[in-house]
């Protein structure tokens, strides 16, 4: 156990961040804590980075069988259940434009609700919760067109990555669930 704990402090030393002292706490030292970084859940979706706000998950689940439904978007896995609770399950690489999600070991089901209604997102792996601060984060560039730029609210920048933040109710937008006219959206 002492062991762990030195290897701890070590490792926080090693980070470059100002470390305070016993010492300093007893000259009145406070460590200052933002209060302004924004939490979200990142994850991977084929090669990119996404994210969505930290209250918009509910849970985390492996992937779950999902019930096909007739004349629905070819991004709709179908309905899924996860403890009672009946949902509709997308892949979300297929409802960004970007194929079909992996479902490897990695893959994920993060279940957000939107309007108080379930709905389970499938994504290719879970990277974690991550805090940006405001400075960090711009607002959609004008250069990106088309129906992808609906889906994004802002971007961010963590760790040298640029993550995209997903606007829900653009990504989750329940006409697009049923198959207009016979043809098969992606």
């Amino acid at each position: 156990m002492a062991g762990e704990q030195e290897d701890l402090w070590q490792a926080l030393l090693n980070s470059g961040e100002q470390v305070a002292t016993d010492e300093d706490y007893e000259h009145g030292y406070k460590r200052e804590v933002r209060q302004d970084l924004r939490q979200y859940v990142a994850f991977r979706v084929g090669r990119e980075f996404y994210a969505v706000s930290i209250h918009d998950i509910e849970e985390i689940t492996k992937v779950f069988e999902a019930t096909h439904v007739p004349r629905t978007a070819g991004f709709l896995l179908g309905i899924g259940n996860v403890r009672g609770r009946i949902m509709p399950v997308i892949d979300l690489a297929r409802r960004l434009g970007l194929g079909e999600a992996e479902n490897g070991r990695a893959a994920r089901v993060l279940i957000v609700e939107l309007n108080e209604e379930p709905y389970g997102l499938v994504v290719d792996e879970v990277r974690g919760v991550v805090r940006i601060p405001p400075e960090s984060m711009e607002e959609c560039p004008g250069a990106i067109g088309g129906t992808r730029a609906d889906y994004i609210r802002s971007l961010g920048r963590h760790d040298g990555d640029i993550i995209i933040v997903l606007e829900l109710a653009e990504v989750l937008e329940p006409s697009d669930f049923v198959v207009k006219g016979g043809v098969v959206g992606l």
